[in-house]
């Protein structure tokens, strides 16, 4: 396939971002890519994803709703965020409605190709619902090779976007290709002069404006001004250089300017010499005032701090001989600890023990239970048995078929429910066979319930769990942020305060989410309890099938 002599874009993609986990979109062989679909169904919302925000890397509110007035976006340089529009870069990237993410870290780009280069432009964030920190990150991949396979990784293995630190430590094999920007200016200038050319990034800017200009509404309204749309497709196109046009005018400027000012060099240099004199008599004596005096003053500074650094010194000797001393002590008392946890080890193993005894004396009780009530049930049914026979008389060969069919799916059943105390006692207190079939269907809808709830708040707890270990995760990133911002001495009580202050919060924040972990087991142990049967349904998923299956043939 032939590639094209200036940047086309070849595919969009979207990880972790709006309504879509993974998106991978294919543009024709000269760029182009056709949306189509009914009305609302979010085709506008999906450009939007990437034009005109992966243009300047703008995730300001007016880029991603429609424009109504032309003549204010001709003078809007820096749309900038507001409350009055309905969409946002937050909402963009985690969704709204009952789909909508609490918690989320995404990313959008789109890979560009020409006969000479390949380039990648996207932007990775993390927004937390009420967390006012929102990390956001703007990435290039320029490759010379147009045929080159650049693998840009955004995902874990369990498809969760990755934090700006493990993005960066995925793509080292992208090497210096990779460039990755913290603020959106820098990420304008570099993609305005290395990606499409232009020498100042205001025309970056301006495009991106364009972008939405053609975007807007008023054009298949029919009662908008045409001038602004070609003055947008006017300002697309790249102007010419004017530092190219004033060159050959400033040379000549130069040679009339050199030609003045050897003359006044001249002039200056003997001027010079006489202000040389006068200066260094002057000088001289401010030196003592400005130089000297300081000096002497900082010297005696510096004599007291040398003082100070040789009391710390001492104490740090004295620290030292301390941690010889307790060196063996701690040795002894980790022995200790680990002859206390094996001696736990040993109680735990004795308790789980006795747990396992006490469970087998309780099952073979209920066993005991079940095979004299199975064997009162078979005595009655004997009796109904011989009775049926008296009365069919010359049926009496089908109506033994049909007892013995009935006989022997009763036993399937009564042999499933060895371990099923309720399902036991249901058997044993409905002899009647017609009324039996429906109670049993009820108690396999309930079982079935319990097992769907209780499953959904399994899955509640493992999300709380997961975002405890979010929060932790995010306390050693602040930490380390802190550390990187307050590196100077001066800063160290503000620093350790800091530091204090992140443990605080984020620890109650992962303990509110314990509690709510913690109630969803509690849930989850009180629907445990409602049925004695639940437990040994729950660990043989099977059964349950089974139970439903012999239901059906009862």
């Amino acid at each position: 396939m032939s590639l094209a002599e200036h940047l086309v874009p070849i595919s969009f993609h979207l990880r972790q971002f709006n309504l879509y986990p993974s998106l991978d979109l294919q543009a024709a062989a000269n760029g182009n890519l056709t949306l189509v679909g009914e009305n609302a169904v979010g085709k506008t919302t999906l450009a939007n994803c990437f034009f005109p925000m992966l243009v300047n890397g703008s995730i300001a509110t007016p880029s991603f709703n429609p424009e109504k007035n032309f003549d204010r976006l001709e003078k809007q340089s820096a749309p900038r965020s507001s409350q009055q529009d309905a969409r946002t870069f937050e909402n963009m990237l985690l969704g709204w409605g009952p789909g909508a993410m609490k918690v989320r870290t995404g990313y959008v780009y789109q890979v560009l190709r020409s006969r000479y280069r390949q380039v990648i432009l996207g932007l990775g964030a993390h927004r937390a619902v009420g967390d006012p920190h929102k990390p956001t990150w703007w990435f290039v991949v320029l490759s010379a090779d147009p045929n080159a396979r650049l693998n840009l990784v955004t995902t874990d293995d369990q498809g969760q976007g990755l934090d700006q630190a493990d993005f960066v430590a995925a793509n080292q094999e992208l090497g210096e290709q990779l460039h990755v920007f913290d603020q959106n200016s820098e990420y304008q200038r570099f993609v305005a002069a290395k990606v499409y050319g232009f020498t100042d990034s205001q025309d970056l800017t301006r495009l991106a404006a364009d972008y939405r200009i053609l975007a807007s509404p008023i054009l298949t309204a029919g009662n908008g001004r045409f001038a602004p749309i070609l003055t947008a497709l006017k300002n697309a196109q790249e102007g010419i250089d004017p530092n190219f046009i004033n060159t050959v005018a400033e040379t000549q400027r130069e040679v009339n300017q050199t030609k003045r000012k050897l003359a006044r060099i001249k002039f200056a240099a003997g001027r010079l010499q006489r202000l040389k004199k006068q200066l260094f008599w002057r000088n001289l004596n401010r030196i003592n005032e400005l130089y000297l005096q300081p000096f002497s003053q900082l010297r005696e500074e510096l004599n007291q701090w040398q003082g100070q650094a040789t009391t710390a010194s001492q104490k740090i000797t004295k620290l030292t001989e301390q941690r010889t001393i307790l060196q063996p002590e701690l040795a002894q008392l980790e022995v200790t600890i680990a002859a206390l946890q094996e001696e736990l080890a040993q109680q735990n193993n004795l308790q789980k023990q006795r747990r396992n005894c006490q469970q087998t004396i309780k099952t073979t009780q209920a066993l005991l239970v079940n095979a004299q009530r199975q064997a009162v049930l078979i005595e009655k049914y004997q009796q109904r048995q011989a009775e049926l026979a008296q009365q069919l008389g010359t049926e009496t060969e089908v109506g033994q078929v049909a007892t013995m069919t009935l006989k022997q799916v009763l036993a399937r059943i009564n042999g499933r429910a060895l371990n099923l105390p309720e399902l036991t006692e249901i058997l044993t207190n409905n002899t009647d066979d017609i009324a039996l079939a429906p109670r049993l269907a009820e108690y396999l809808a309930q079982q079935r319930r319990r097992q769907q709830k209780y499953q959904a708040l399994e899955q509640s707890a493992n999300r709380a769990n997961q975002d405890v270990t979010l929060v932790h995760g995010m306390s050693q990133e602040m930490d380390q942020a802190i550390d990187n911002r307050a590196q100077s001495p001066l800063y160290t009580r503000v620093r350790e305060g800091l530091h204090q202050d992140n443990l605080r919060i984020h620890q109650h924040g992962a303990r509110r989410i314990d509690q709510a972990a913690q109630g969803l087991r509690d849930q989850q142990t009180a629907l445990a309890r409602e049925s004695a049967d639940f437990d040994y349904l729950w660990q043989h998923e099977v059964l349950l099938e089974q139970l439903r299956a012999q239901q059906i043939d009862l």
